[in-house]
């Protein structure tokens, strides 16, 4: 009997938006890749699996972790029937036995799919659930939960307190530092360090398969988005198909075909541009809060400019986490005139402090940033704006993940279509392993490695397809 996928506070969340009985799937994984939405290439001479049936066997191959076709393929051999047929497999008429996907099968698969198509499904797929304007909120009650269940097992434990809890100081007039190289801050302004703001955010950046330049071949840049709540891959694609092009000529065909109307985009300072800028909020009525860096020299200066230093900082956070303290202030002013950035409302510093332990000596470092964003004061709060700034960095534990656990930098998959079909997979995985609550990455593949109907529940597949 295997061990059921447990729910989480996402599925919770759709079934409350739903009459009993009529809440969908979160991830509608077998509609996405029927017959007809995506172009099957091969001959109609000898095609024994539906497409539909090798994409999901290779997605639960990847849920195990496995490294390559060749990886799966050996895995599929070992499962029985009823996984098999679970997942849609050929019937052998000399056997009457189903069998698995063979490895050249796997191998020249992506070469078949138009990867763009393969991308847009799945998406569409996610970014219905991911970008519902519930989710925040179901979002901020799910942290809430997990804070209170963490203070109760800190009591229980009777656990001394962190060594970088020794240099807090503290005024009589209440104001205090987490150590003395950091500012003091005012116990009104400091807030929650994992607050969820009602609005949802969408992070872009892009990331390089390292590995598939090896032998010669081109670089392989994939420009992804990912929502900050809970971190759900929404879109990709690969940058440079031909010709000359790079992330920003890729931005507005990445976000075009999603739903992103009252969401706010964070992206690095590649993409804080004028045309982006007028793009997200005539076109997709959507927000933008961008940093503001060496590239953009004139409005640079023109926002270090403002009187930050006598401007009082709006929000706080401060946290001991890992053995390193953390704190951020966040100032805010009206945006100055003439920066050519459409519906710019207000101007941003935020500001980082960070101590902690290398070397057996404590080292302190500190940055300030500067924002720019269409949001104005009667649509988010100084600790809104904080938390979006670090809420864009989902993006880029998602590309840990798929470095660390998947170990996509070091693939040796570089040819063709290759490489992107590999990572709209993988990408798949993570976002099924979050709507489901997973937590532990590593342990989840080896549990799915383990048993194969695992990952048939988190495919929302309990029962052979029809027909």
């Amino acid at each position: 009997m295997t061990a059921p996928v447990s729910s989480s506070w996402l599925i919770d969340c759709v079934s409350r938006h739903f009459p009993a009985g009529t809440a969908p799937d979160p991830v509608p994984l077998r509609e996405a890749l029927e017959e007809g939405r995506l172009t099957d290439r091969r001959k109609p001479r000898g095609k024994r699996h539906p497409l539909s049936s090798l994409i999901s066997v290779l997605v639960a191959g990847v849920a195990a972790a496995c490294s390559g076709p060749l990886a799966v393929a050996q895995a599929a051999a070992g499962w029985d029937q009823e996984v098999l047929a679970a997942h849609g497999c050929w019937r052998s008429p000399r056997t009457g036995l189903l069998a698995a996907p063979s490895a050249s099968m796997l191998d020249r698969l992506p070469g078949l799919l138009d990867p763009d198509e393969l991308e847009a499904a799945l998406s569409a797929a996610a970014a219905g659930l991911a970008l519902d304007p519930a989710i925040p909120a179901a979002y901020a009650a799910h942290r809430a939960e997990q804070r209170r269940e963490q203070e109760e097992r800190r009591k229980k434990r009777k656990r001394k307190p962190p060594a970088a809890a020794s240099f807090r100081e503290e005024r009589q007039d209440g104001w205090f530092r987490p150590h003395p190289l950091h500012p003091w801050l005012d116990p009104a302004a400091c807030g929650d360090p994992g607050h969820v703001p009602a609005r949802q955010g969408v992070a872009v950046d892009g990331k390089e398969r390292k590995g598939a330049k090896k032998g010669g071949q081109k670089k392989v840049h994939l420009l992804a988005a990912v929502t900050h709540a809970p971190g759900i891959v929404i879109a990709q694609d690969k940058v440079a198909k031909s010709g000359k092009a790079n992330e920003i000529s890729h931005f507005k065909p990445l976000l075009a075909p999603l739903p992103l109307a009252g969401t706010v985009v964070t992206t690095d300072a590649m993409q804080a541009n004028r045309d982006n800028a007028l793009f997200l909020r005539k076109a997709k009525n959507a927000h933008y809060l961008w940093p503001v860096l060496g590239n953009q020299p004139t409005l640079n200066q023109a926002l270090n400019a403002l009187p930050w230093e006598t401007t009082p900082v709006a929000a706080a956070t401060s946290e001991i986490s890992r053995g390193r303290t953390e704190t951020r202030t966040i100032r805010v002013l009206p945006a100055p005139e003439g920066t050519g950035f459409a519906g710019a409302r207000q101007a941003v510093l935020i500001e980082r402090y960070t101590t902690c332990k290398k070397k057996g000596q404590w080292r302190t470092s500190a940055e300030a940033v500067l924002y720019i964003t269409s949001l104005g004061p009667d649509e988010a709060t100084p600790e809104d704006l904080l938390a979006h700034v670090r809420g864009h960095w989902r993006v880029e534990a998602a590309h840990w993940l798929r470095d660390v656990i998947w170990k996509e930098d070091k693939s040796l998959i570089r040819t063709g279509n290759g490489p992107q079909v590999w990572s709209a997979l993988t990408n798949l995985v993570i976002t099924l392993f979050r709507i489901h609550g997973v937590t532990g990455y590593t342990a989840e593949t080896r549990r799915i490695a383990q048993d194969p109907r695992r990952a048939l529940r988190f495919l929302g597949i309990t029962s052979p397809p029809p027909g």
